[in-house]
């Protein structure tokens, strides 16, 4: 078996929108018997959090789903760690535009929303929910559920490099 593919999810801090996408695309890959062609990680472009844990709302929030975070430890992407992954996943443009700040190539860039049919770039957000209440990590849950299987389908298509 080849070495499986890397793929980093990205938010500003780490501790809500990116570790929960990892857990809901790994229980995805799971299930589609998937898990084995990849690794996935998540990391923040924000130090602010390196080594702390999910935020608690994020991991209630995984766990009411049958998710578990709770060896999640925050990590911060630098333009130093680009080149160990194959594809980025930004939660929003910010972070997709920090990426590519760092020298990640457009081509390995992906919006975690970007593969939903609308017209509306802003869509292509996932919301961060830190300030936003309790309903703000189920609804970003619900949309990273939404999307889990659309990017799996993406990068099932396109990883054929890396094989």
């Amino acid at each position: 078996m080849s070495d499986p593919i890397r793929v980093l999810f990205v938010c500003l801090g780490n501790i809500c929108r990116s570790p929960l996408a990892e857990a809901v695309v790994r229980d995805v890959s799971k299930k589609r018997n998937l898990h084995e062609r990849y690794y996935f990680a998540s990391a923040g472009t924000g130090n602010w959090h390196v080594g702390g844990p999910a935020d608690p709302r994020s991991a209630a929030t995984a766990s009411q789903h049958g998710l578990d975070m709770s060896s999640h430890r925050a990590h911060q992407i630098t333009a130093h760690g680009i080149e160990d992954w194959h594809w980025f996943v930004a939660m929003d443009h910010a972070n997709r535009r920090d990426l590519l700040n760092m020298g990640a190539p457009a081509s390995r860039v992906l919006l975690m929303r970007q593969f939903e049919a609308t017209d509306d770039k802003q869509t292509a957000d996932v919301p961060d929910p830190y300030y936003g209440g309790p309903d703000g990590f189920e609804h970003a849950y619900a949309m990273l559920v939404d999307n889990a299987g659309l990017l799996l389908d993406f990068l099932e298509a396109n990883t054929s490099e890396q094989d």
